[in-house]
């Protein structure tokens, strides 16, 4: 991980210093067209909310998860960073990485404190309709996650490690509208590979307003709806998030509201960042998700 945000540094370095109202350099990495300037990629739940833009970037990922003060921990938190990588291959073909990085958990009780590396997944997506006139762009594609994390405590997998891993098909789109608004949305199914993990459907809508040059406000809402528990921890109703997967037979939906930013530092660069809570366990004694809020903080580097 440290060898990977070094070079995401390195990067940033030499793509200079150029202020937001820079002329864009359209030179094809971003693909169809579209002005690179109006592109904001959603903050939150970055595993799953894939951007409909064909790019080729790197983006790394630092968030803060808090979990409820209810859940069976009796509370907790986790930090993680990740890296992803996107490649355009064409003006509607990219290859995505989305899923990788290094957890620490730290829980209040119940359960020992863990640490560890986190699943990978990986895949192909293609825009079906790519329209930069209209501002208008729709990507399909699906992506597998191997089953390599090694967080575990108690003898419990918080990764998808002691199953065959994920299908993920999802579809995503955008719309830019006259006078600096944005709109993107997706829905994929999380499908699991064997009986000891969950399976979900994932919605997300993200809007954004250009209120000055190069600054962004958004609004971002998540769904996770299970279709499928797993067999890991029989009976109960706990569910897992986007990044760690319990196993439990009987998870819950978890829908969360975002509220954040983004500023593009340079024609290259965007900084983002959003807090984020859930709004299915707000005053429960007994939580059944591992979520109660994540502040998700990253850097989308273009090439």
């Amino acid at each position: 991980m440290t060898t990977c945000l070094r070079a995401a540094a390195l990067a940033i370095a030499a793509m200079g210093t150029a202020g937001p109202a820079a002329a864009i350099d359209l030179n094809g990495s971003f693909g169809g067209g579209f002005d690179r300037a109006r592109y904001v990629p959603s903050v939150t739940m970055p595993t799953l909310h894939e951007t409909p833009f064909i790019t080729t970037e790197a983006k790394p990922i630092a968030l803060y998860h808090r979990i409820p003060n209810g859940f069976v921990t009796n509370g907790g938190r986790v930090i993680a960073g990740a890296l992803q990588a996107r490649l355009a291959l064409s003006d509607r073909i990219g290859i995505i990485a989305t899923t990788d990085g290094y957890a620490d958990l730290d829980f209040d009780s119940v359960l020992p404190d863990t640490d560890g590396f986190l699943d990978i997944a990986a895949g192909a997506k293609y825009a079906v309709i790519s329209d930069p006139d209209a501002g208008n762009i729709l990507t399909v594609g699906a992506r597998y996650t191997a089953p390599i994390g090694n967080v575990e405590t108690a003898g419990i997998d918080l990764t998808g490690g002691d199953g065959n891993g994920y299908i993920d098909i999802f579809a995503t789109g955008a719309k830019l509208l006259e006078g600096g608004t944005n709109l993107q949305g997706s829905i994929g199914y999380q499908i699991a590979l064997s009986d000891r993990n969950w399976s979900y459907v994932h919605l997300h809508g993200h809007v954004d307003h250009e209120v000055m040059p190069g600054f962004f406000p958004l609004f971002e809402v998540n769904a996770i709806i299970p279709t499928d528990g797993g067999d890991r921890i029989p009976g109960a109703e706990l569910t897992g998030a986007d990044v760690f997967d319990i196993g439990a037979s009987d998870p819950v939906s978890t829908v969360t509201l975002a509220l954040g930013a983004r500023y593009r530092f340079t024609d290259n660069v965007i900084f983002g960042a959003a807090f984020e809570g859930n709004v299915m366990d707000i005053g429960d004694d007994t939580a059944e998700s591992v979520t109660a809020w994540r502040i998700t903080t990253d850097l989308t580097i273009h090439f």
